[in-house]
């Protein structure tokens, strides 16, 4: 991880979801190599945010909400 200090790691993820009114859940179940454990927490919520950011081509030409209306 270089000079990344691992305690920073729990404060990054609560700025993001505080900036961005996010309801963020980051659970690491298990892992003894904390470099390992913090990348793989990297990569699920980029690949979840991913998934929430995609348009799901099933509903095109609607709004993209839950709603119905922004």
């Amino acid at each position: 991880i270089g000079n990344y200090e691992t305690e920073l790691t729990e404060e990054f993820f609560r700025a993001v979801a505080n900036g961005g009114r996010l309801t963020l859940h980051v659970e690491i179940d298990y892992g003894t190599n904390v470099h390992h454990m913090i990348e793989a927490a990297f990569k699920a919520f980029a690949r979840a945010l991913r998934a929430a950011l995609e348009r799901d081509p099933r509903t095109a030409g609607t709004i993209p909400s839950t709603k119905g209306t922004l």
